[in-house]
């Protein structure tokens, strides 16, 4: 059975459809901002290996990623992947340099809290986001 729905709400429905797609979609990369903190692994035809170390590394350590709101992130030539090679219309903003020789971790703040050569150290990395004061505060708010 067919039911009448008022063209004002299909109209409604097809805006809110084509605003949600277009921000699953395309990204600014500074639209992570005080949800998620990344981890930047840059990538060129030199560190092949760096970064494939990397991405086994945090693949053993999605627990503690994910406790820390961590998204990673893989730059090649200007275009994002994600950990597992998937292409992402993620754009970057002004914040990231275009190239780098290792890997970065971007606060939720958006700011650059550290920049490190291969080889990567998540353990580091995770010392460094437990130091910090928004870390400190969400631990004792997880409770």
């Amino acid at each position: 059975m067919f039911t009448f729905i008022p063209m004002n709400t299909l109209k409604i429905v097809s805006i809110l459809i084509m605003m949600f797609s277009s921000i699953t979609k395309a990204q600014d990369i500074t639209d992570f901002k005080w949800n998620n903190r990344l981890i930047i692994l840059y990538e060129n035809n030199n560190n092949v290996a760096e970064v494939k170390s990397a991405i086994e590394i945090i693949a053993k350590n999605s627990v503690g990623l994910v406790e820390r709101d961590v998204r990673v992130f893989v730059l090649k030539n200007n275009v994002f992947y994600s950990s597992n090679g998937q292409a992402l219309e993620i754009t970057n903003s002004k914040t990231l340099p275009k190239a780098y020789q290792g890997y970065i971790l971007v606060g939720k703040d958006g700011g650059i809290k550290s920049k490190k050569p291969y080889p990567f150290n998540l353990n580091k990395i995770f010392d460094l986001i437990d130091s910090m004061p928004m870390r400190k505060s969400e631990m004792r708010s997880n409770r």
